[in-house]
């Protein structure tokens, strides 16, 4: 890749989570360089952004509590990410435990860095997110279709995955989160039309849609999961047509 294409790949990938992440929650991210052991990297940074919805959705889905979100690319003529660069990334931000890191490469994501980057949330309670080259187109026209919601929910699913460690599941459980992702993968199109007045209602709605699979489709363990009352579900399936069709996809 020639020095002018990875610079295209970087602002590519900045004016992307820029879109995403200020959709809702109105910030300016800043831009400077990390430096790793065996690199730098270029930073995208979101600043107190707990009130953000991605942020929000991953404390209700209780996979943890962030308080920023550092978006990194490889800042070198190949951008693709090695065992090495992955190492280097981890050794930098392991003691950031209040930041959400969104790792890009231009790209494939091995399997075996989703095991590296469980073992790294259970020993530091770190999360870093890895995006491959194939998963920016699909973000990118949930984007240009005003789907931001698909877009947080296709990177809190991204998070639950690095954290749960769901790749050792026994067998019942395995194909249980398998049903999850498949039903998520299902509403993606339709959740761009799931709107409410209050971000905080939103998040609710998208955690219950995320969960509820997880549950066994149960609305008992899904409205538990989410702190929600069984009443309230009822009222958002009566009021609101859109999460009444996503419920039942």
């Amino acid at each position: 890749m020639k020095k002018s294409d990875s610079l295209q790949f970087t602002a590519r990938i900045q004016n992307l989570f820029t879109e995403i992440l200020t959709y809702h929650f109105k910030r300016k991210p800043s831009k400077f360089d990390r430096q790793t052991l065996f690199g730098t990297y270029a930073s995208l940074l979101f600043r107190k952004a707990s009130g953000s919805p991605l942020l929000q959705l991953l404390k209700q889905d209780m996979i943890g509590e962030f308080e920023a979100v550092e978006v990194l690319v490889k800042n070198e003529a190949n951008q693709k990410i090695d065992d090495t660069d992955l190492e280097s990334v981890i050794m930098s931000v392991r003691d950031k435990d209040d930041t959400l890191f969104i790792l890009v490469t231009s790209g494939d994501v091995p399997s075996d860095d989703f095991d590296r980057l469980y073992r790294v949330f259970t020993r530091y309670q770190v999360i870093i997110l890895p995006l491959g080259e194939d998963d920016i187109p699909k973000l990118e026209n949930f984007v240009k279709n005003g789907n931001i919601n698909a877009c947080l929910v296709i990177l809190a699913a991204l998070a639950d995955r690095v954290s749960s460690g769901d790749e050792k599941l026994p067998d019942a459980w395995a194909h249980r989160v398998k049903r999850q992702k498949e039903a998520i993968k299902s509403r993606l199109a339709e959740l761009g039309r799931l709107k409410t007045p209050q971000i905080r209602t939103l998040v609710k709605k998208l955690a219950f849609l995320m969960s509820f699979e997880k549950s066994g489709s149960e609305v008992s363990k899904a409205c538990a999961s989410v702190r929600i009352s069984r009443k309230l579900f009822y009222l958002w399936l009566e009021n609101d047509p859109v999460f009444r069709k996503l419920v039942h996809i």
